[in-house]
């Protein structure tokens, strides 16, 4: 809901990530790309809905695709051969190395099949300048 009771389709992905500090998870979810140039005209989530409206930067990140359902013991097998996969690559380094967070995103609503679901393991990274090898 939101203060202008704008009815809005759900998006793809769901995000599911964790702050900093691995402590706090949040779901996130992508808003229609006719607000992508001003937020401002977003419809404004109610104040006590604990919603808010937040602009990304662009970013690297190294992704695992995988399918099936994303349950607790998937993600962390995916997000432990992501980590492994870009710990083991010269051209880029995870940006928090010691406490990298690793963001899961969901392309399919709960009525997908397994067999037929995409998902996302994906983390911050940055390009190493190889230039003086």
């Amino acid at each position: 809901k939101n203060k202008d009771k704008v009815a809005m389709k759900m998006t793809t992905p769901v995000i599911m990530s964790k702050d900093d500090e691995n402590t706090a998870e949040f779901m996130s979810f992508v808003l229609p790309s006719k607000y992508w140039v001003d937020p401002q005209v977003a419809p404004q989530p109610l104040p006590e809905s604990g919603v808010t409206l937040q602009r990304r930067s662009s970013e690297d990140r190294a992704i695992i695709m995988f399918g099936g359902y994303a349950s607790k013991n998937e993600v962390e097998k995916r997000k432990k051969e992501l980590l492994s996969v870009v710990k083991k690559d010269e051209n880029w380094t995870l940006l928090n190395e010691n406490n990298a967070s690793v963001d899961i995103l969901q392309y399919n609503d709960p009525f997908t099949p397994p067999w037929r679901r995409l998902n996302e393991a994906s983390v911050k990274v940055v390009l190493n300048d190889t230039s003086g090898k």
